[in-house]
């Protein structure tokens, strides 16, 4: 292919039909990126308040239900309180310290 020479890639208003140029205003930079870091803070934050909340209130309906059962109060209790701490004190754990983490980074 042949290359095109100056005269062939200038085109002029008339040639492609225009009466006037608009011009475009360029975009906007971005005013505050800290929108999206503030949102993911809120986030974390909701995050761990309703899992501690929920971690408690599960305890507590455990508490609750062992203490109703009649035989053995405190071995129940005991049995319950083991079991619900044994499986959601890692998670909750977890929560807790990705939150704080991310406070301390800023």
């Amino acid at each position: 292919m042949a290359a095109a020479t100056d005269q062939e890639q200038m085109m002029t208003l008339e040639d492609l039909g225009v009466e006037q140029v608009e011009e475009i205003q360029s975009p906007q930079p971005a005013r505050d990126l800290n929108i999206v870091q503030v949102t993911r803070e809120d986030a974390r934050g909701r995050v761990a308040t309703i899992f501690v909340v929920g971690f408690f209130f599960v305890l507590l309906a455990g508490i609750i239900v062992a203490a109703l059962d009649g035989t053995d109060r405190v071995g129940s209790v005991t049995s319950i309180m083991l079991a619900i701490s044994g499986i959601l004190s890692g998670p909750l754990g977890f929560v807790i310290g990705y939150y704080f983490r991310s406070q301390e980074n800023q």
